[in-house]
């Protein structure tokens, strides 16, 4: 009997102890849920607010971008909002009002911050105004779980304003030998028919092709050359015209036949213009000549990437750059990094020193340093395939150049 009444208050016992740990298992398992769902809230709020600031950026550069060519206040309100909606934000195209588009103007007290006034002339600058609101266009975002506490949507904001500042440019352009090909992107493919043609045989077809200058009009310098013309002509429509720089680059190099010519891995081909004496139509005819003048002229010598970007940085750190100037590489290559330093170590330098560099692949499968350089300064990568890439590519860049965010 005694027996029995043992086990039945043992039985009891642990019936009440399995009772109290469902029940504490069950609010555990209720404190994950409602952790879980807030985490995923939290998450999709600040992806939300991410993009949100990228479409607000990219709606203000478009619209100073478009204040610069077109000179007209409308065609900027209008670019912003268009750029806007090209842009995502919680899972939609983001709509703004045309009246969240300010056009006025930035000005800078010494080396302090840029003020933004609305609707002051001459015009400089665009100001957009983002909301995530009842009140917004685009209206407040839903959370997924908020419901269940009571929290339905979530509010936002952001702003940003992009204004044309003083730039300073250089052209930092690979003329190693890979620069003869043509187009095919095949190595060691020379266009046919090529007027400069050496008239050295002893070595073959190959060398005497390498030898050569490169093709007037098949090269793959000269389809380069026909991008600068295009980066030069959009230049021209700009109100205020970037002072630019020229450096070509390839490795050290000596040619192996008389006269043994020595190419060096880089040089300064048109220095920055100096401010005060500055005048655009001098700067571009000087441009054009020593790009014609490099295409009259065999090239040589490997990938030293490095070197040009180096050479750059310190044209943009001269006796010529201003120090509030808005500075800005854009480096061209057709090859991969073979000779000389780590090119990221000159990303690094560059960075260090406030310049942005844009780089730009040309018939290159991979290119993945000059991702890294373009991501470490705050550019960006372009990848062209034919001419009509990368003549885009240059007419896009010549358009961004007298845009920055001030705010």
């Amino acid at each position: 009997m005694h027996t029995k009444q043992t086990a039945e208050l043992r039985s009891s016992r642990w019936q009440g102890r399995s009772g109290a740990a469902h029940i504490l298992i069950a609010i555990m398992l209720l404190a994950f849920v409602v952790t879980a769902a807030l985490t995923i809230d939290f998450s999709y709020m600040q992806l939300v607010r991410t993009e949100l600031r990228t479409a607000t950026d990219a709606a203000a550069k478009a619209g100073a971008e478009a204040l610069v060519r077109t000179q007209s206040r409308d065609q900027a309100v209008a670019a912003a909002v268009t750029y806007a909606n090209r842009n995502m934000v919680a899972g939609r195209p983001y709509q703004i009002r045309s009246s969240d588009v300010h056009v006025g103007r930035v000005t800078q007290s010494g080396s302090g911050p840029f003020v933004f006034t609305d609707n002051q002339q001459p015009y400089n600058a665009v100001r957009v105004e983002s909301r995530l609101d009842a009140n917004s266009l685009h209206g407040p975002v839903q959370t997924f779980f908020g419901p269940a506490f009571g929290h339905t949507q979530f509010v936002t904001s952001s702003d940003a304003t992009a204004a044309q500042q003083e730039v300073e440019v250089v052209l930092c352009l690979d003329r190693s030998g890979s620069m003869l090909f043509d187009m095919s992107g095949t190595e060691y493919s020379y266009p046919s028919g090529n007027p400069l043609l050496s008239s050295f045989t002893a070595w073959g077809t190959t060398w005497r092709y390498h030898l050569s200058p490169p093709h007037p009009t098949n090269s793959r310098w000269a389809k380069l050359s026909g991008a600068i013309d295009v980066f030069l002509s959009e230049v021209d429509l700009m109100t205020y015209k970037p002072r630019t720089a020229l450096v070509t680059w390839g490795s050290d190099y000596t040619m192996p036949i008389s006269p043994s010519t020595f190419f060096p891995k880089t040089q300064i081909d048109y220095n920055l213009p100096a401010s005060a004496s500055f005048d655009w139509s001098t700067n571009k005819s000087q441009i054009e000549s020593k790009i014609d003048a490099r295409t009259v002229k065999p090239m040589m010598g490997g990938t030293n990437l490095a070197a040009g970007l180096d050479q750059a940085i310190t044209v943009l750190q001269g006796a010529n750059a201003r120090p509030l100037s808005n500075k800005v590489i854009i480096l061209l290559t057709d090859g991969q990094w073979n000779d000389g330093r780590d090119p990221q170590l000159s990303a690094n330098d560059a960075r260090n020193a406030g310049i942005t560099v844009h780089t730009v692949s040309m018939l290159t499968a991979s290119q993945e340093i000059l991702q890294d350089i373009a991501d470490t300064t705050g550019g960006h990568y372009y990848v062209t395939n034919n001419d009509a890439q990368l003549r885009a590519a240059f007419q896009e860049l010549a358009r961004s150049l007298p845009v920055v965010l001030t705010e």
